[in-house]
């Protein structure tokens, strides 16, 4: 063939194949629905922008500068040094991400107006970012495609709960990519006690966390919890060990008690043996008071580190998962705050007046605590008698699932994506 006709082959057959398109998506999920987008707009990234204002001084607003003498060269050329490398101070977080990453996507847009740059650690345990092909693995390079998301943020194919074994790859990764200022667990099961399922990998898992974050992290830092309660289905000892810190605190305190009988019978408290007699409570005493004893317990142990840290109970919400039996998710929020104190010279030596700083008390926080739950805010209520809110969430949600490639027109036509 002469050069002439390779020429014209070249011309008419591209360099590169062209890309397969995918059709937009219709395969919505319970998790799109929503109401999952108030949580995201009402909880979740208000709580986490708050934060990033507080922390902004801390953390990174632009790249880290490189010179030559700080880049490897390779025959005679400079070796580009990774963007990762060059993020040193990110807003770290630790999440179990769906598989569209779109709490991440929509977090992202939230933050934008601070300039802060984003790394996050997330669990999957049916796939992961590294595996070609998976939908995980599309959706984590779209989002650390983003300006100011640090490339070598990742999803592993793995559960949260394996942090729990400091020899595992999951603790590996938590010390890597930790200290976080924000924890995100958004639970497709649940850390209440029922008679069918085991949870102590669960709380293994978070006491785990709490060792590590309050060992290593010297900000404060957020913790969502988003988890199935299903009250008729309890396991009773478990329940007992999760309200333990609760019964407790009755006994020390009696502003506790009297307003923790605001939202549950006093008898159940008072029967003589440890724990709580669930015979007294009702379905509705029993949600909440899973509520405040998750609460307890996390203080428990935020109380007992050193050194030791308090932990903020914020607003807290539910919506309904099914009827019969009745099951629904809670989603709680908790600021954890670290007591540094000055030191004092109580001999009078220096003359610098230096004071210790004024820190809430074990009781001011439990109270606290009872009166988010006691506010707990019902989520499929709010959107059923607000057509404003409804509609206004409603666009966001369309938006963002067309963000992450589903149809959007298809989405608005969803039958399910209210309640369902």
């Amino acid at each position: 063939m002469s050069d002439g006709n390779a020429d014209f082959v070249d011309d008419i057959v591209p360099d590169e194949l062209p890309r397969h398109i995918e059709a937009p998506r219709d395969d919505f999920k319970p998790w799109h629905k929503v109401r999952k987008q108030f949580i995201r707009e009402r909880q979740w990234n208000p709580l986490i922008a708050t934060l990033v204002q507080r922390l902004r001084q801390t953390l990174q607003d632009e790249a880290s500068g490189w010179t030559t003498e700080t880049t490897e060269k390779t025959a005679g050329a400079i070796q580009e040094v990774p963007e990762s490398l060059m993020i040193e101070r990110p807003l770290r977080l630790l999440v179990i991400p769906g598989d569209d990453l779109l709490d991440l996507r929509s977090l992202w847009k939230e933050i934008q107006p601070f300039q802060c740059y984003m790394r996050y650690l997330g669990f999957n345990s049916s796939q992961g970012s590294t595996t070609e092909g998976t939908r995980v693995y599309v959706s984590n390079n779209e989002v650390t495609s983003l300006s100011r998301v640090a490339t070598n943020s990742q999803v592993l194919h793995d559960r949260f709960q394996a942090i729990a074994n400091q020899k595992s790859t999951a603790y590996h990764y938590l010390r890597e990519y930790g200290p976080f200022h924000v924890v995100n667990l958004d639970l497709c099961d649940s850390l209440f006690p029922t008679a069918s399922g085991e949870r102590s990998d669960y709380y293994n898992a978070l006491h785990r966390l709490a060792e590590y974050q309050m060992k290593n992290q010297t900000t404060p830092w957020l913790l969502f919890i988003t988890t199935q309660v299903e009250p008729g289905n309890v396991q009773r000892s478990e329940f007992d060990k999760i309200c333990e810190p609760t019964r407790t605190n009755c006994e020390t305190h009696s502003d506790f008690s009297e307003r923790l009988n605001n939202i549950v019978p006093a008898e159940a408290f008072q029967s003589g043996r440890s724990g709580v007699d669930i015979s007294k409570l009702n379905e509705e005493h029993m949600i909440r008071l899973f509520g405040v004893g998750l609460g307890k317990w996390l203080m428990q142990l935020a109380g007992s580190a050193s050194p030791q840290w308090f932990v903020d109970a914020k607003q807290c919400y539910r919506y309904g998962i099914r009827e019969d039996p009745h099951v629904e998710m809670l989603s709680f929020a908790f600021l954890f705050r670290p007591n540094f104190q000055p030191p004092i010279d109580t001999a009078g030596l220096s003359s610098l007046d230096i004071s210790r700083r004024e820190t809430p008390s074990e009781l001011a926080s439990a109270l606290r605590l009872i009166s988010m739950v006691e506010q707990l805010v019902d989520v499929d209520h709010l959107l059923n008698s607000d057509d404003e809110l409804r509609h206004g969430l409603e666009s966001a949600s369309a938006d963002l699932m067309a963000s992450a490639g589903f149809d959007r027109e298809k989405y608005l036509q969803w039958p399910d994506r209210y309640y369902g």
